[in-house]
């Protein structure tokens, strides 16, 4: 995709969210009901507010719902944190940049129409699950966990 492709993708983007109300609430989800429609609506407008430049990568990391157990949405995440790391390589290699671009344009569109991602870019992210924070619970467990993961214990 070459970037005018890009930038008219991004303008679409920008004029959908426009036209929408942008509403950063978690949606309930019904404990009996595995349904993660709702959540993956929910993730692909972060995502597409990340790409439109709204909120930055870092704030958007932490409006994911926590403790969801949806693969799908765990491998987002996950995109998400290499889109962010990556930055460096991004500015300098445009075609590493048009990669992971293309990347979070996949899922932002899957995700709003609760679609979950391909079976092949959830397996690519699930060895780092281990160390996913957004499964992390709340309480002073889930506190100590993200305490000793960010002081590398």
């Amino acid at each position: 995709m070459q970037n005018s492709g890009i930038s008219i993708i991004i303008s679409k983007i920008k004029n959908f969210f426009k036209s929408k109300t942008a509403s950063y609430k978690i949606p309930a989800q019904n404990a009996q009901n595995e349904d993660y429609t709702a959540q993956r609506q929910y993730v692909g407008n972060i995502v597409i507010s990340v790409l439109t430049e709204r909120i930055s990568v870092r704030k958007g990391l932490l409006l994911f719902p926590k403790g969801c157990e949806d693969p799908s949405i765990r491998a987002a995440w996950h995109a998400l944190c290499h889109y962010e790391a990556d930055e460096d390589i991004r500015q300098k290699d445009i075609e590493y940049n048009n990669q992971q671009v293309e990347l979070l344009e996949m899922i932002a569109f899957a995700f709003k129409d609760g679609l979950p991602l391909p079976q092949n870019i959830i397996e690519s992210y699930k060895p780092y699950y281990q160390d996913d924070p957004i499964s992390y619970e709340s309480g002073l467990r889930g506190l100590i966990k993200k305490l000793f993961r960010f002081v590398n214990f």
